[in-house]
């Protein structure tokens, strides 16, 4: 049975909170998708028997758009309103952060919440809190943080609270602001391993239809999305990356009947058709995936999936790409980051990139459609090496991915070449700063840190790169620009820039057609 969202009558003790989304005012094409991180948390809290409310500003309001600070837009219930919905007498408010380019705007609300509920206790959790876990408690009112993998330590935490507990001494993975404002930590919480005793993400507490009747979902629009994990965690340790920081080195896979089982009731409650896989990487062992694939292909049931956030290429091969399109996978991402073997030396991407190329042949040759992802203007990098990834995006398109994107490098906190770079001076975790990582998804800016190249050069070979791919990969596949008009006319997706298209077109909704083939 569903439970209201927020019942002011109820006297909950705990209320989580997903504050509004913020993106650039050029940026037709955000992503709202439902909060996976915090319904894991209400799902720990539901099995621990805590009560709690759920205010998810975006979903909550998914299709209120508002002007914002530094011509961004805010998705989502306005801040006023999402502090009037906190229950009154809830003693713990939980705020999740996840990406540092809202941390301003989380910040902000954080603030108004301590005005409202001064006692309360105020925690947050995410990935920009575990990679400025001082900054963020330093410069906002904040009690504690969570810091990484956070459901087991934001329980022990709400118990021992409500228990009377107030000092919250020694609780693993924490950070906490000591009596006289100086900051207490604990060691990092070892990781969960086995992700099968991990209670279900607590949808029924979340907007989640809202979601799902307006077709919000993070890959290609292939039937009613369902978001859904596999597995935590990566085992590589590449430079650019934050994952290490917040998950480790460890990759953890769920079991396949175990997750099967989730795929399977999410059908019969919420009548899904296709699921996105939110991994950070769910191809590591070749036996996982085929076993996984062969589960599926066993229970008969009838969806699609894709790997939006993409995967490692180790363990690809024709047996796992052919083994992946008979169970429904239609779409993945593969991201080489550079064509040049220097730069990867240098980013510590261990790939490499002519078996890359051979897995998007299989891709093709299967019929799974590809996207790719580059990156051009790390520190150092000369304009050989552009120049050089350039020419290996083309090698993409030649092989036969659909899609490709030239990001412009952003060091994210809690990577390797952010502190590289912090530590010469390069950037500062400002708000200004924060607010130029939104360049990510706004292809109108581009910032440089490259100090041979600057914005605008770094901006043209964004779109040159961008240009050439799709003019070769039109030039070797005549029918696809054609395919890509027939579905964007009668409201089919099969590939991300179809999604794009119609997203800047304002077709996103109901227009959307399920292509299940």
């Amino acid at each position: 049975m569903s439970v209201p969202l927020h019942d002011p009558e109820a006297g909950v003790p705990v209320c989580l909170i997903r504050p509004p989304s913020q993106f650039p005012g050029s940026n037709m094409v955000a992503l709202l998708i439902p909060p996976l991180g915090l319904a894991y948390v209400g799902g720990a809290l539901a099995a621990a028997g805590v009560g709690f409310a759920v205010i998810d500003s975006v979903g909550e309001a998914p299709d209120e758009r508002r002007p914002y600070d530094n011509d961004t837009n805010l998705f989502g219930l306005a801040l006023e309103t999402v502090v009037d919905r906190i229950p009154q007498g809830v003693k713990i408010i939980g705020v999740s952060s996840s990406f540092s380019f809202d941390w301003p705007l989380c910040r902000t609300l954080v603030g108004m919440i301590r005005r409202r509920f001064p006692q309360a206790l105020l925690v947050a959790g995410g990935e920009h809190v575990t990679a400025l876990p001082e900054e963020s408690l330093r410069t906002s009112e904040l009690d504690m943080l969570v810091l990484g993998e956070g459901e087991a330590t934001f329980v022990e935490l709400v118990e021992r609270y409500l228990a009377g507990d107030r000092e919250l001494a020694g609780i693993a993975g924490t950070l906490k602001k000591g009596p006289g404002g100086e900051l207490v930590s604990t060691q990092r919480r070892p990781r969960l391993r086995q992700l099968d005793q991990l209670p279900r993400p607590a949808w029924d507490r979340f907007p989640l239809r809202a979601y799902l009747d307006r077709n919000l979902t993070y890959g290609v629009f292939r039937g009613r999305s369902m978001p859904i994990l596999g597995s935590r965690g990566c085992p590589y340790q590449c430079a650019f990356c934050s994952s290490e920081n917040m998950w480790t080195t460890r990759w953890e896979p769920r079991s396949p009947k175990d997750l099967l089982r989730e795929i399977r009731d999410y059908q019969e409650e919420y009548d899904i058709q296709n699921f996105d896989f939110y991994d950070l990487t769910a191809i590591i062992k070749k036996r996982w995936i085929l076993e996984f694939c062969q589960e599926i292909l066993d229970s008969g049931l009838k969806f699609t999936w894709q790997l939006p956030t993409g995967t490692r290429v180790e363990a690809f091969d024709a047996e796992v790409a052919a083994k992946l399109f008979a169970s429904g996978c239609r779409n993945l991402a593969f991201s080489p980051e550079s064509g040049s073997q220097r730069v990867l030396d240098r980013i510590m991407k261990r790939v490499d990139i002519e078996h890359l190329l051979q897995a998007i042949r299989d891709c093709e040759k299967i019929g799974i459609n590809t996207k790719g992802n580059l990156v051009i203007g790390f520190p150092e990098e000369s304009r050989a090496e552009i120049r050089e990834t350039i020419r290996y995006g083309l090698r993409m398109a030649l092989a036969g991915a659909h899609d490709l994107t030239y990001w412009a490098f952003t060091p994210y906190p809690g990577s390797r070449l952010f502190r590289e770079l912090r530590e010469q001076g390069l950037v500062t975790p400002d708000d200004a700063y924060f607010d130029s990582l939104r360049s990510y998804a706004d292809t109108q800016s581009t910032r440089s840190l490259n100090g041979k190249i600057g914005d605008r050069e770094l901006r043209f070979y964004r779109r040159l790169g961008t240009l050439l791919f799709y003019l070769a990969s039109w030039a070797t596949h005549p029918s696809r620009p054609f395919r890509m008009v027939w579905n964007i006319v009668s409201g089919r997706e099969e590939s991300r820039s179809e999604m794009v298209i119609r997203r800047r077109l304002g077709l996103l909704g109901g227009g959307r057609q399920a292509n299940r083939t």
